[in-house]
């Protein structure tokens, strides 16, 4: 271990607390409140569901200010061990209540590093909680515990290394965002406003090449549809199958098996903690990178699944089509989405859902054959490079987690996991 030392996490580092903001306090622009929904399961900052405060009040809140390099721990009920790092775009910011934020003593530690440290010692105390009643950890759970502390410069080289990789994930993150909101409205343009259609019969210009531009109908129809397209109820496009009660197929001990993909893998992955099923799980209900999933019942989520083979739980549908593709029919459902959220939100039970005829009435408009032909050559790389890239997320994410405990212990040394990670 050469010139590693042994420390505690409060010898290199302080652990404070955010302000309860009141909701009456927050504004729709301002100064960023930064709360615990605004931290990803990457590790990342979001700003998505953001609160503010007014500059004038912040000024009342500076000692709740966070720093670049900041590591935020979220240290009370379900979201409870979510790990964040603030970066220079995240800022200002106030931090709320229910997080401690871990800041590096200067020269004592280099902060980037120590977020990484975090990620690993925040698992021990978790251990502690796991299973008992208490959803909280107080603060003298995690300030004594102790962790090899190698010399600044290792440190640096240590922390470059992870971030590189949680930045290659950021970037095919933001990536994403931005080729959805090109299919999006894409989607919109073709299936919702109609602006081609709408465009020729108004004698407008031509916003797409010739070719293409000539297989849109040329005007709406009296149903307000292009002529010559189809309104189809949703699921006559694509078959929605419900997943099983997982627990009738228990894996065998020793032997290999499956997760089970619930509403909590759809939204937060495959962990540690999900349930596993037999491999023995009829062919049709296990899940392969790619497949498109929509959970029917509690939060309605729809995305495409690209956490590997799993085995499909009830309460989720995999969407398939042997007639349209799924760029067409995953559009659709997100078309649809905020209305059937709306529709399980009205339900007087504890977990609300809707039912398949919801789907028969939900409606889809589909062009002819040729048309569609053409608009995937537009549409299927699209949502091949989105898949593409959360698969190479996976990939980085688990090689990212393979390599902290060693390079944070000195089993493995820093050149040797460049190689790693290269």
């Amino acid at each position: 271990m050469g010139e590693w030392s042994t420390v505690k996490l409060d010898d290199v580092a302080s652990l404070g607390g955010g302000f309860a903001f009141k909701s009456s306090q927050y504004t729709s622009s301002g100064r960023f409140v930064l709360r615990t929904v605004n931290i990803t399961d990457d590790y990342a900052i979001t700003r998505e569901g953001s609160a503010f405060i007014s500059e004038d009040d912040a000024q009342e809140y500076g000692r709740f200010s966070l720093r670049e390099n900041d590591t935020l721990f979220v240290m009370v009920a379900a979201t409870l061990g979510k790990v964040g790092l603030v970066r220079k775009k995240d800022l200002p910011a106030l931090l709320n209540q229910n997080m401690w934020v871990i800041r590096a003593r200067e020269g004592q530690i280099d902060p980037t590093y120590l977020h990484y440290v975090f990620r690993e010692l925040s698992k021990i105390p978790l251990a502690w909680v796991g299973g008992s009643a208490r959803g909280f950890l107080r603060r003298d759970d995690v300030r004594n515990l102790p962790f090899a502390l190698p010399p600044m410069e290792l440190q640096t080289r240590i922390a470059e290394l992870l971030c590189a990789l949680d930045d290659k994930i950021d970037l095919n993150r933001r990536m994403n965002e931005t080729l959805e909101a090109s299919a999006r409205a894409l989607f919109r343009d073709w299936f919702v406003d109609f602006a081609p259609t709408r465009a020729k019969a108004e004698g407008r210009p031509a916003h797409f090449a010739p070719d293409f531009w000539s297989l849109f109908p040329d005007q709406l129809g009296d149903d307000g549809v292009p002529e010559g397209w189809s309104e189809t109820p949703l699921d006559q496009i694509a078959d929605f199958l419900n997943g099983l009660a997982l627990q009738k197929f228990p894996p065998a001990p020793d032997e290999a098996s499956l997760p089970v993909i619930k509403i909590g893998e759809l939204r937060s992955g495959v962990s540690a903690s999900s349930n596993r099923a037999s491999t023995n799980v009829p062919t049709k209900y296990i899940v392969g990178d790619g497949d498109f999933l929509f959970s029917w019942s509690g939060s309605l989520l729809a995305k495409f699944w690209t956490e590997g083979a799993g085995a499909l739980n009830q309460h989720l549908f995999k969407v398939t089509s042997d007639t349209f593709p799924a760029w067409l029919f995953s559009h659709w459902v997100w078309h649809h989405l905020a209305e059937f959220q709306a529709i399980a939100a009205s339900k007087a039970t504890t977990m609300g859902h809707i039912q398949r005829g919801h789907l028969s009435a939900a409606t889809t408009i589909t062009p002819s054959p040729a048309t569609l032909a053409k608009m995937s050559e537009f549409m299927q790389p699209l949502l091949d490079q989105i898949i593409g890239n959360l698969l190479e997320c996976r990939t980085l994410a688990t090689t990212r987690d393979a390599l902290l405990p060693k390079l944070m212990s000195g089993e493995l040394r820093v050149r040797d996991a460049e190689a790693l990670a290269a």
